[in-house]
Parts: C-alpha cells; structure tokens; sequence
C-alpha cells in the first residue's frame, strides 16, 4: 500500500489505494485541506496504517444507529437466544438509538457513553443501566475486532462497578413472614395463586414458573427440577433452557409448596373433565383454565390487584425471589446452599445479597438472647422453688 501527497492549490492532500475490508476490492482513500505537505504525510500514514489494521475508512459515514440495526440483524438474531434478542432489541431501539443513534459511528467517544448513562441513572436501576451497558459493549466490540468500523475498543475505557451500592439495596424490597403469609392466604383463591406460592417458596424465576410442568416435579423425594423456561418475546411464546447452567437445578420443596402443588394437580384435573377434547394439555402447573401457556403480565396485574386486597407493602413479582433469599438468611441456610437453590453462582448471590447479612445477624443475636434469658427466668423461678 502506498501513499502520494500533492499541492492542490494553498493546501495539500493525500491520496492512497486500499483493499476494501468487507467487499475486498480496491478503493481510493483521500483527504485534503493540509496546510503542509508534512502534516499531509502524517496523515496519510496514519489513515494507511489504520487500513492495514482492517479498519474500514468509509465506515466515517455510519451512524451508531446504522451500525446497530445491521449488529441486530447479522450478529443477534442468529446467535442469541430468542428471549436474549428480543431484550437486546428492546434496549437499543429504545434507550440507545433515541439518544445516541445520530452520532458517527467513529466520533463515538467514552465520554459521550458515560454522560448517556449518568442520564440514564436518574430514571432507572443501576442494574438496567448494566444490562443496557452490557449490549453497548458487546455491539461496539465487534465493531472493533471484527468488522474494522473502529479504531480502538473504546467500551475497554468505560468502568461499570459491579458492587450492589446502597441506592440499589433500597430498590430490592422483600416481604416479612408476616406480610407474605397474609398475601398467600388473601390470594389463596386466585386463578394464579400458585405461581405466587412457587416464587415464595421456592425463589424460582417468573419465566421458570411459567416453564415447570408435572413431569418435573417428584413428590416422593419433595423436590422438582428447573429444565426449561417460558418467555414472551415480540415474535411469541419461546420455550428453552435457562440462561446458565447454574440456573438448571433441583430444588427442595417445603411442606407448604407441596401442599399447594398438589392441591393445584386436583384443580387441572377438573379444568381437563370440564374442557374435554378442547384443554391445551402442555402438562403445565401455572396455565389458563383451558390449558394454555400464560403471559408473564397477566401475573403482574393479577398480583397488583391482590396486593391492595392483602393490604401488604407493594413489590414487584421477581421481589418474591428477594423475599425467599432473604428467608433462607434468615433461617441461618449457608450463603452457599441458598445460591445453588436459587440458580445463582456463591459471588452472584453474595453481591446481591450480602448487605442483608448484617441485619439477619442482629435478628439472630435478638433470638439467641431472648431464648437465653428465658432460659436464665426459667432458673430463677426453680431457685425461688
């Protein structure tokens, strides 16, 4: 590759031939206004050496959100999970593109991100902002290593810290024994009760609950498995496997849950006599009376509604998952044991559950000493006798 530099009146430009990265034919690159022909040379060499590295000269004309779209479509949809693709496309089309679409793709700087996110922090969770990083990172990488559309990885500038802050930890709420007790017994007659029973006592996902069918429970050994999910995309219903392997587990059932399930495994069987031929047998716990799969809103709005009859504090349905966690704290379950239940790695279950250690603690002490000095009035009393 070789470059050539000439006056052009006051100024100077350069000019050299390149091999176009993603078509492979040759191309002419040029660029003048140089007030010397040194500074010309510069830049030639410059803009020479970035097309040797793979980087694509014409890509200065693309948008963030040209670059986005065609990321989505050629990279997204055919390697990710459906449900993956369907958040990834969510995020970008209505986070990132209105507010940073409009920008070239190469004038992208770490700045302009990290004032996105500080104005994103004042309307959302630190933990939406992370996921909303997490596709930036990923499309943006891929412009580097792969398609030559930048220069350098720029997201490798941008520090995310992962450590739950105090902010966040008031955004996690959870429910007493006390409180979820009364909203079990309130909603006990409810069309979705047991799935509200399931998140309590077992911590598992919406999208798990809605996946868990009969064949996945044994009631001999009182535990039932998490294979399978169920998840509403724009595209529909997509059924697959758990995120991570973590998330594929055994999980031990409390009386109270068994109770519930196979009070539930008497109520489908009425639901199949009542609706015949016409019941969707997709072998589901959580399912409409005629069988058919549920859509995750259907839930929210059933437990809103319940909530204000329970007259209990309002949290969301995945803060039912809090509330199990919190719970096995509680009860002293090693931080381990509880992770593994919950389909979470020991650091993941850690970072986000860690600050509530020291308030079980207090609870704890508070026990130990009531039961001590019971002990200690129960000694004084066979004293005086």
């Amino acid at each position: 590759m070789k470059g050539h530099v000439y006056a052009r009146g006051k100024s100077y430009t350069f000019v050299f031939d390149h091999p176009d990265p993603l078509t492979g034919e040759r191309k002419q690159r040029s660029k003048g206004g140089f007030k010397t022909e040194k500074e010309a040379w510069s830049a030639c060499r410059k803009a020479m050496t970035d097309a040797e590295k793979g980087l694509n000269v014409e890509a200065s004309r693309i948008t963030l959100a040209e670059y986005l779209k065609e990321y989505l479509e050629t990279h997204a949809k055919p390697n990710f999970k459906p449900t993956s693709y369907d958040t990834e496309q969510i995020i970008i089309n209505a986070r990132i593109i209105p507010v940073l679409g409009k920008i070239r793709l190469q004038n992208l700087t770490p700045r302009a991100i990290k004032a996105f996110y500080a104005e994103l922090r004042k309307s959302y969770s630190k933990e939406y902002v992370k996921n909303i990083h997490g596709v930036l990172k990923r499309a943006l990488r891929l412009a580097y290593t792969e398609s030559g559309l930048l220069p350098e990885d720029i997201m490798s500038k941008i520090s995310m810290r992962s450590k739950v802050n105090a902010t966040e930890q008031k955004e996690m709420q959870f429910w007493s024994i006390e409180e979820f007790t009364k909203f079990l017994q309130s909603s006990k007659y409810h069309v979705h009760y047991i799935a509200f029973s399931l998140a309590i006592y077992t911590g598992m996902r919406r999208g798990e609950i809605l996946g868990l069918r009969w064949k996945d429970i044994d009631f001999d050994n009182k535990e039932l498995k998490v294979i399978q999910t169920a998840n509403w995309t724009t595209e529909g219903l997509v059924i697959q496997r758990p995120k991570t392997n973590d998330s594929i587990r055994r999980v031990k059932l409390f009386q109270n849950i068994i109770d519930d399930l196979k009070e539930r495994y008497i109520q489908i069987k009425e639901y199949k006599k009542e609706y015949g031929d016409a019941y969707e047998d997709n072998d589901l716990v959580c399912c409409y009376p005629g069988g058919g799969y549920i859509k995750p809103k259907r839930i929210t709005e059933g437990m809103d509604v319940l909530v204000r009859k329970a007259g209990v504090k309002k949290i969301r349905f995945h803060d039912q998952r809090h509330t199990h966690a919190s719970f096995l704290l509680m009860i002293g379950i090693n931080p381990k044991v509880a992770a593994e239940r919950l389909g979470m790695t020991p650091a993941m279950f850690n970072e986000r559950y860690s600050h509530l250690l020291p308030i079980m603690q207090e609870e704890a002490v508070d026990r130990i000493e009531n039961e001590l000095n019971k002990f200690a009035q129960k000694q004084l009393e066979l004293v005086d006798k």
